[in-house]
């Protein structure tokens, strides 16, 4: 079954990043797990959508610009669509804790979002299965239609073309103290000392022991204090690992810390891991690793 136009075939085949640590990137859909969503969430999905998600169960865009001239800047930006989910709080299903953080009507299903900011195929005033989509600004509450369908949705989608603004050694020649990183880690005030100093130290060190034994200890204290803004350096420490295994190519399995540690983030507390991002991306890595 193809609903997509013939001028959309190669965007639709190109559109994710395909990438191994990809953390929107779920398990392989079937019709019953189709059918559960659609229950859970008491809607019926775009046709296109769902034709989409059997290529590829949700993830990482690599075509990340939406052009729309409604916009005031006359684009989004959009870094990945969400698949869908086995359970609550994965890709579409969005759990209950979430939808009260951030007062996310059930009218709505959340396609990409932020806090703030959302994409979501838009049911208030339509009760079939192609519904529009639109932009949801929570701050302003205002909701703008971006694309007839989800077809247009896709239709509309280009490539973002800007450097990689990703920190590397040597982007600047700065350079830490251990000492003040330490600091920084224990506080866990200073959240660029936090992470760069990290990245940093990750990708200088041969003996990579004190780098993970600071790295342990900081997210059991993220995961004491259940901040769930700090969930976003634990994000951030699971990608100085991807980094690491891409470009020194590290085995972290000959290190005595791995096990707790990926123990801690692949047991995220729920409730802070929002779209089970953290979780996900850490079974990737021990998959990776063939934990």
């Amino acid at each position: 079954m193809i609903l997509f136009t013939e001028c959309v075939q190669e965007a639709v085949m190109n559109i994710f990043t395909d990438d191994y640590f990809d953390p929107y990137h779920l398990e392989d859909v079937s019709s019953e797990i189709i059918e559960a969503a659609e229950k859970n969430l008491k809607v019926k999905l775009p046709a296109a959508y769902i034709e989409l998600m059997y290529i590829q169960n949700g993830g990482e865009l690599h075509l990340k610009k939406l052009m729309n001239e409604e916009l005031e800047d006359g684009y989004l930006e959009i870094d990945y669509i969400n698949g869908i989910g086995q359970k609550s709080g994965e890709g579409i299903v969005v759990d209950s804790y979430t939808r009260r953080e951030w007062g996310l009507s059930n009218r709505f299903v959340y396609l990409h979002g932020d806090s703030h900011e959302w994409i979501a195929l838009d049911y208030r005033r339509y009760t079939g299965d192609n519904p529009p989509i639109v932009h949801i600004d929570l701050d302003t509450n205002e909701k703008i239609q971006i694309a007839e369908n989800f077809a247009d949705f896709i239709s509309r989608l280009t490539v973002v073309e800007e450097p990689n603004e990703t920190y590397h050694l040597g982007d600047d020649d700065e350079e830490f103290a251990r000492e003040d990183i330490e600091e920084a880690l224990l506080e866990g005030k200073h959240k660029y000392h936090m992470t760069a100093g990290l990245h940093y130290y990750g990708l200088l060190d041969e003996d990579l022991h004190w780098f993970l034994t600071q790295m342990l200890g900081s997210v059991k204290r993220i995961i004491d204090a259940r901040s769930f803004e700090d969930t976003y350096t634990i994000d951030n420490y699971l990608d100085i690992l991807i980094d690491m295994i891409r470009t020194r190519h590290v085995d972290f399995n000959e290190y005595s810390q791995t096990e707790e540690l990926f123990e801690l983030v692949t047991n995220f507390p729920p409730v802070l891991d929002d779209q089970s991002r953290i979780r996900n991306k850490s079974r990737k890595i021990r998959s990776y690793l063939g934990k």
